[in-house]
This record gives structure tokens, sequence and C-alpha cells, in this order.
């Protein structure tokens, strides 16, 4: 008797020293506008803070700035001095925003070479519309103008005589301290991806090339389909200068995404490489060879545009929410009968490619909020920021009725992440996909995250603020 309770005060002993010690503290909240704008479309009332904005808010020599859309229609950009500095904002007259249409988001880039701030916006297969500031703007932000004057005119063209039409545009700087730019040209199950590069040197974009194809075949239990389009988690760089990207394909026959897919390029996206290092010789596309690194079958109800994150050693982390077969049929229905499946059946699963390129998967014990975004500390512990709820007596995915607060999450790299948990909430209800200023958390590790009220009505504004969340994790 002695010696299995002395085992079991050793477990639990051990049990204890695994346990994460997580210290979250919030800092501040701050409003940049108290009438923020609402939208009433099909796709959903937050046009502010979308999950596939690859920054609405960034940081960037001790100011942060953040993008959107205010209640007089207006493309507006609005800046505070770190750390709790007035926002100041710039609300752009010269274009009126009409769309009530969620996916035509503001996209903010942000050059570190030349200090050149880039907004795109109102775009779902819409020609372009974007505009640049001056050079030095982010750069040397006490000594010049904040004014619309400091931007440019619109433009619909990122190569001189080249207009375009695209959906959701994507900016993120390079190793070189450059910007690259992202966008879909055609539509939903039928378009290409491009990617195109700004050199701060001489100030124009350049090499824009494809580097995905819609083309090819592919046939499941639903029936064959001929063309798709990809829907990224992220393009990001490694320390070492290697972009990674993951992401889903959504085909056109039956309109519902598949399998988890990885790619990456040592040469700034001219070149990519499959997951077992091959070089890939033609666009990236359906049937391209050893793509496919998590089969996901479309009957699972697969959502797109989740997150992804890079850790110190070079491992890929995802997190993305579907059903399976066991908790589609647990919850009486059948695989297929709907599009995204039923919500009870919804879980997040964290995917991650270890440091021999072997995929692993994790199913997590929180319930589904709405897409969620990944982040990394120092030590390779993991963040995970979602709207959803600490119920904890719901399995599947919550709705609003359930309440929407901020969830942050974490799970630690010395229990080789099979620790998931929820941290902290802030308490809501907001409306938006949980945001976060991504650079801020690399150089401070403080996590601002952009957060939009609930509107008291259809089409009334709400409070567009940030908070400040300090994350220590042992």
């Amino acid at each position: 008797m002695k010696n299995r309770l002395f085992t079991l005060c050793l477990v639990m002993l051990l049990v204890a020293s695994l346990k994460a010690q997580v210290k979250i503290t919030q800092k501040s909240i701050s409003t940049v506008d108290s009438k923020a704008l609402t939208i009433d479309g099909r796709f959903g009332t937050a046009i502010n803070g979308r999950t596939y904005q690859k920054d609405a808010l960034a940081s960037n020599n001790g100011y942060q700035y953040i993008a959107y859309y205010n209640e007089n229609r207006r493309v507006c950009i609005s800046r505070r001095k770190l750390p709790e500095g007035d926002w100041k904002t710039i609300q752009f007259l010269d274009y009126d925003f009409k769309s009530d249409d969620s996916h035509n988001i503001v996209s903010l880039g942000i050059c570190p070479n030349d200090g050149t701030i880039h907004l795109a916006f109102d775009h779902h297969g819409h020609p372009l519309h974007y505009r640049v500031s001056k050079k030095g703007l982010a750069t040397s932000p006490e000594t010049m103008e904040w004014s619309a004057a400091s931007f440019g005119p619109i433009l619909n063209e990122l190569e001189e005589n080249k207009p375009i039409k695209i959906t959701y545009p994507k900016f993120w700087p390079t190793p070189e301290g450059n910007l690259q730019m992202n966008y879909r040209v055609r539509g939903s199950g039928d378009g290409d991806r491009m990617l195109v590069d700004y050199n701060a040197e001489t100030g124009k974009w350049e090499h824009t090339r494809q580097i995905d194809s819609a083309l090819g075949m592919f046939e499941d239990q639903l029936g064959k389909s001929e063309t798709r389009c990809s829907y990224p988690n992220g393009y990001d760089y490694d320390a070492n200068g290697r972009l990674h990207v993951t992401f889903v394909w959504r085909e056109n026959s039956q309109g519902a995404n598949h399998d988890l897919m990885y790619a990456y390029s040592d040469d700034r996206g001219f070149t990519w490489k499959n997951n077992d290092g091959n070089v890939l010789d033609e666009i990236i596309n359906v049937n391209s060879p050893g793509l496919v690194v998590q089969p996901i079958p479309r009957v699972w109800g697969l959502m797109n545009d989740h997150g992804q994150v890079i850790d110190s050693k070079e491992r890929v982390h995802v997190v993305m929410y579907h059903g399976t077969k066991e908790t589609i049929e647990a919850v009486g229905s059948t695989l297929g009968a709907t599009r995204w499946g039923p919500i009870s059946a919804q879980r997040y699963f964290h995917y991650w490619r270890n440091e021999q390129g072997v995929w692993n998967r994790l199913q997590l014990p929180m319930a589904v909020g709405n897409r969620p975004k990944i982040f990394v500390d120092k030590n390779d512990n993991l963040i995970m920021i979602y709207g959803g709820t600490t119920n904890k007596s719901i399995k599947g995915k919550s709705s609003k009725a359930d309440g929407t607060d901020l969830i942050v999450a974490v799970a630690t790299a010395k229990n080789d992440w099979q620790d998931w948990h929820i941290a902290h909430a802030v308490k809501g209800p907001f409306m938006n996909d949980m945001l976060a200023d991504s650079y801020r958390w690399k150089n401070e590790e403080i996590i601002s995250v952009m957060l939009q009220d609930e509107p008291n009505g259809i089409r009334k504004p709400s409070e567009l603020k940030v908070v400040d969340l300090e994350i220590d994790i042992k």
C-alpha cells in the first residue's frame, strides 16, 4: 500500500512539473474608432478583421497601424505610438465603399526598406484599388506628416500598363526588407494565385508570376472536378529565408474544400518544392506530386483560411477545423449530407511538420469558434487566438448564442504540444475573426488583437479597438 501511494505521489509530481505555467496580462485596451462599419451581407456582417486579411494590424519602428472601413464607408488607416499612444486616423475621401460583401476587406503592407505603406481594398474579382504612401512614412513617423496627402492616388495596376482584377490581396515583407503581394485572379473554384515583388530601390512592382493553377482533374466520392482554387493558411518566411505555404483546394464541383497541402520555396517564390524536397517542374496544381501532407476528404466539411506559423526549428504548424467520419456520424448525420457538415461535428485540429518532414495531427479539446490564427514564442510554445466560448460542455462548433469572446489557447513545446488548453479570454461579444500584430509579437512578446463589438442592430456601427496582451509561458 505504501509503495502504491509513493508511486502515485511521484506520478502527481511529474504531471505537476510538466504542466505549463502561463501568465497572460491585459496591458491595455484602446478605442480606434467608436463607429466602425458593419454590413448586412450573405457572407456575414463583419467587414473589418476577416480571416483572409494577411495584415490589418501591423507595427513598424515604434508605431502601430490598423486599416479598416468607418461608418461613412471610407477606407481608413490609423496609427498610434507604442505602447499606448492615441490613435490618429486618416480617412480617405476619394473612394466610396458601396459593397455589402465581407470579402472586400482592406489589406495593409509596410515595406521596411523604404518605409512605404501599401493599401489594397474592395476586391472580390474587381479591378485593383491600390495606393501607396510616400517613402519614409513608416520609418520616419516622427517627422513626416500623417495625412491623406502623404499617400498617392488610387491605382488599378502594380506593374505599368498591366491592370488587374483580384481577390484577397495579401502583403508580407521579405527577409531583405522588401515587400511581396499575393492575390487570386478569377473566382472561387476556378482561380490562380499570383505573386509580385516590390523593389524598394526603384519603388516599383516587378516579376508578377503565377504560383498555383486552377487546372487538373480531381475525383472523389462526390464526383469529378476540372477546376479549383487554393485557400492558403499563410505564406511565411522562416529565420533562414525559406518561404512556406500550407493551403487547401476548393473544387468547382460541389464547392467543398479538401486536403492539407504544403510546399516551400528557397528563392522567394520563383521555384517551389514539395514536402520531400523535390522541385515541382510545373506550376503547383491538384495533380502535383507530394503536395498532400494530410488527406482530408471533401465530405468532412473542411473550412479554409485558418492559421499557420513557423517555429525556430522550421517546423510548420497549422490549426484548422473540420469534422471526421466519427464526429459526423456521432451526431446522426452522414458524410456529404451538407457542404460544411453539421456544426456539432466540427473540431479544431493541430497539424505540424517535424524536423524529418513527417506530419502529425492532434484533435484539440476546446469548442470550435471562428477561424483561428496561431503564433509561436521564443521557446516554440504555441498561442492560438479565435472568437469563441470557454463553455466546456460544447463539443462541436459554437454559435453566436454561446457568445463570441476573444479566446487565447496555448500549447507547450516541452509537452510536444499535447497540452492545448484555454488560458485566457477577453469578454465580448465580438463580431470579427481575431487578427493580431505578428510583428509586435515577435519584437516584444506582446500580442495586440483587433476587436470589433457586435452592433446593436443591423447596419449599426460599432466600436473598433485593440487589446494588448502580455503572454509568458514557462
